[in-house]
């Protein structure tokens, strides 16, 4: 009997290699272009008062693209199913794989449900333009209710983890397919908002507020404005960065501010660039496709993102500040007599701009952003499943949910499993208690410990594995390994965004975030020794499981 029947599960993962670079990229821009941007990045203009946001981007984003070179690095040389958790546990200790692997689990689970709640805002501000478009007062009161009642958010959020759960279910071949259509659809969406934002930069304010109007109404810019002032947006600006006038580039901004809350905020938005690797055991040549698909989805989420954000904050200025003080402050949005109560994302502002005259595009503009969020979540389904698989692969986890279905050839336990979790944490959710620091700050917090842990064993890989990293990458610099060097420059700033995550969840009197990263990071104790435990008492060496990579 050979050693790989008595360590692991089987003798072979039992998954197929159908996923090719195209692929790739389209789940890391699917994965990436979401809530993060659309929604967290657009709601600096009042969480992060003052700040400048096009260089949070790219602070935030080189932060998360030398996480993911990292990761990349990783998986060249063991293109495993969850080979992060595969590279850490075999390079560092299992015990920090196994948190790791259980933190991104956790977090992961919770988007699902989270992005599935959150549809019903994003196609809520679809809808009201596609009402004010066509002039029909029923579908922008349908619009609003969607963005504001919660029975809603979570009848479609259940929805589509449903759909979504049984598109997964079907095979990676349909996967793939759908993913791909999706990010086509989406992308096409995504050019026409890059247009609008770059006519946006062309506008001087007396024309933005004349666009504005003829989409909402005569004195609806203004009236944004006056209630902003009346309600206290100045007095707020100032007491986060000590000056009223602070209201963030392209005027007056707060270096500390964006050093702080907003770079965090902004890697959170590119977070997710290298997530096929959960999947490198279904990709096809993975050393090949999965480096050219991730880097293309570097490229891509990065022009897509300083495009948007820098040409629509320089068409409209202060009164992006202004907006989003009153769409997120109730004592202000109650005194609205023309504009709707929406929830502004970048795509809310640049649509606005067409409403009045080119309804088409506003309604194409706005679509952008219910669909891209949308398309992230089959990608996030796909995060736990693999986790789960691998885990218990290695069989420190159920074994059941090692099992792969004999027609469709995914492992259809794991992701059941992801279904029934996720409507849990969707209904959870739904408990305000529950709000945006949680989800935002929390998760970025967890995954960072994957990153800053992958840093580390990329670092170490051609010394500490060196039969193992020489069946990846191996060019050298000066005699130095290139994976050492990125791995460095990962290893340092991504410990930064570590330490500034655990800042702002020790921010959180509610104690919700830090109380999410204790449970699971002593859950993850908890199982590991069982496991450990229950291994040997079977007669399996559980030292041998994580010295050998697990076949393919």
């Amino acid at each position: 009997m050979s050693s790989e029947e008595i360590v692991f599960v089987r003798r072979t993962s039992g998954l197929v290699r159908e996923i090719g670079a195209f692929s790739v990229m389209a789940m890391a821009a699917n994965y990436v272009i979401a809530d993060g941007f659309y929604l967290f990045t657009a709601g600096q203009g009042y969480s992060a008062p003052g700040a400048n946001i096009p260089l949070a981007l790219v602070l935030g984003g080189v932060i998360m693209a030398l996480a993911a070179f990292a990761v990349i690095f990783l998986t060249m040389a063991m293109p495993r199913t969850a080979s992060d958790y595969v590279g850490i546990s075999r390079v560092l200790h299992p015990l920090l794989g196994y948190i790791e692997a259980l933190l991104v689990l956790g977090v992961h689970i919770w988007i699902v449900g989270a992005l599935s709640y959150f549809m019903a805002w994003f196609w809520g501000s679809a809808i009201i333009q596609v009402g004010l478009a066509t002039h029909n007062n029923g579908l922008v009161s349908l619009g609003e209710s969607l963005s504001t009642d919660p029975v809603a958010s979570i009848g479609l959020g259940i929805f589509f983890v449903l759909v979504f759960g049984v598109i997964s279910l079907l095979g990676v071949k349909v996967y793939k397919y759908v993913i791909n259509i999706l990010f086509l659809l989406a992308l096409v969406a995504g050019i026409a908002t890059i247009a609008g934002a770059a006519y946006a930069a062309s506008l001087t304010p007396s024309q933005v507020r004349n666009l504005w109007d003829m989409t909402y109404g005569s004195g609806a810019y203004d009236e944004i404005m006056n209630v902003a002032s009346a309600t206290g947006w100045r007095d707020y600006v100032a007491s986060a960065t000590g000056d009223p006038s602070k209201w963030g580039w392209p005027g007056p901004w707060s270096p500390e501010i964006t050093l702080s809350l907003s770079i965090v905020i902004s890697a959170y938005a590119f977070w997710g660039l290298e997530y096929a690797n959960y999947m490198a055991g279904e990709i096809d040549r993975p050393k090949r496709n999965f480096f050219l698909g991730t880097v293309g989805a570097i490229i891509l989420v990065f022009a897509y993102y300083l495009s948007i954000s820098s040409l629509t904050l320089l068409g409209f200025r202060e009164f992006f500040s202004a907006y989003e003080y009153v769409m997120n402050t109730e004592s202000a949005y109650s005194q609205l007599a023309i504009n709707p109560v929406q929830t502004p994302t970048w795509a809310v502002f640049i649509a606005s701009l067409f409403g009045g005259w080119a309804p088409i595009l506003a309604i194409i503009i706005t679509l952008a952003v219910p669909l891209w969020v949308m398309n992230g979540i089959p990608v996030y389904m796909m995060v736990p499943s693999r986790i789960a698989f691998a885990l218990s692969f290695d069989r420190f986890f159920p074994e059941k949910l090692a099992e792969v279905n004999d027609r469709f050839r995914t492992p259809h336990w794991s992701i059941t499993l992801v279904i029934v979790g996720a409507i849990l944490m969707l209904l959870i959710l739904a408990s305000p208690e529950y709000g945006p620091l949680f989800y935002a700050i929390t998760a970025v917090t967890a995954v960072a410990v994957r990153w800053f842990l992958s840093a580390i064993a990329t670092t170490i890989l051609p010394f500490r594995r060196p039969e193992v990293y020489k069946e990846g990458y191996t060019k050298t610099i000066g005699g130095v390994p290139v994976i050492s060097i990125v791995g460095g420059a990962a290893i340092v700033s991504t410990f930064i965004l570590l330490v500034l995550g655990l800042q702002q969840m020790a921010a959180d009197v509610t104690f919700v975030s830090p109380s999410w990263m204790i449970g699971w990071t002593l859950l993850a104790i908890i199982l590991y020794s069982y496991y450990n435990w229950a291994n040997k008492k079977k007669g399996i060496k559980t030292e041998k499981i994580f010295a050998e990579i697990p076949p393919a």
